[in-house]
């Protein structure tokens, strides 16, 4: 996709790069993931620190981007744990260009 029709697509869904860049990352785990283990990815491939990844899913969440869900056999209660959302892989297909890029 063209750096035009990025910004435009960044721009109507209020969305900036890092968080662009946490949602793709988190669309590589199929099932629900500890969140700890997205933050660990994003720092691991240089995505963002741990503070700014917290920040990031928390505004994917507000979007709509991304669920966040309790596991069945977690008894403890304190982790956890996200997936991408049906909108959020949507988004990210719009970011493939699959639509005619010379606009």
């Amino acid at each position: 996709m063209r750096p035009l029709r990025v910004l435009r697509l960044q721009k109507e869904h209020k969305m900036d790069f890092v968080s662009d860049c946490v949602l793709d990352l988190i669309s590589d785990f199929p099932k629900i993931t500890p969140t700890q283990t997205i933050v660990d990815e994003c720092g691991k491939d240089k995505v963002a620190s741990a503070a700014t990844t917290h920040r990031k899913l928390a505004l994917l969440k507000a979007r709509g981007f991304v669920a966040e869900h309790t596991h069945p056999s977690d008894k403890d209660g304190r982790k956890c744990y996200i997936n991408i959302t049906p909108k959020g892989m949507l988004y990210l297909n719009e970011w493939e260009g699959k639509e005619d890029d010379s606009k």
